[in-house]
């Protein structure tokens, strides 16, 4: 008797531990649809800007070099590296430049005139069962291209008018007494430096 109820309390209790293990294993929850959000694109600029920035930066890159060798008679076949390594550091910082003041003028848009986010319009998208809340997201979405349009052009108009102000400047004024080369590096990249940091 003594084993039989000591082999009922044991089947018992292992019971019990199964049942307890069941109830205390994690429960694995649902992502909400905000969690899964794909945030990103709200800070990334369309990739036709970047095409158009990098197209821009080249151009104003090549003014420089233009000026010197028309004005200064910098001739590019006997100065080939300079001109080469100045016109590439003036690229990369022209383009920066480009792209964070675009940034900078769409986000202060997107703030001033009220339009949402493009994650937040997704997600009302996705739970929208009506009409009239899908055209007001489709009227946002034309609102953020303009806004993304504007950015475009304001940045460049006014990175490219202080660049070349900067390069005529510092060439024809505080460096006209050193050698064109020297010139020609000191002018396009303080030029390129000042389109970056001046905001």
């Amino acid at each position: 008797v003594g084993d039989a109820v000591f082999c009922k309390r044991a089947w018992e209790g292992g019971v019990s531990l199964v049942l307890n293990g069941r109830s205390m294993a994690p429960k694995v929850s649902k992502k909400e649809d905000w969690e899964t959000l794909n945030t990103d694109a709200d800070a990334r600029l369309p990739a036709a800007h970047s095409l158009i920035f990098l197209v821009n930066s080249a151009l104003l890159a090549a003014a420089p070099a233009y000026l010197f060798s028309a004005i200064f008679d910098l001739s590019p076949e006997e100065n080939m590296p300079v001109y080469g390594g100045v016109g590439a550091v003036t690229v990369a910082i022209v383009f920066l430049a480009l792209q964070t003041r675009a940034k900078g003028v769409r986000t202060k848009l997107l703030r001033s005139r009220g339009v949402e986010l493009e994650s937040t319009s997704a997600l009302k998208l996705k739970d929208a069962g009506d009409e009239r809340v899908k055209a007001k997201l489709k009227e946002a979405d034309k609102q953020r291209a303009l806004i993304n349009a504007e950015a475009l052009s304001l940045s460049m108009a006014h990175t490219n008018a202080l660049f070349l102000f900067v390069t005529v400047l510092m060439a024809f004024w505080i460096m006209r007494a050193s050698n064109a080369p020297v010139n020609l590096a000191i002018s396009s990249v303080s030029a390129s430096v000042a389109a970056y940091m001046i905001r």
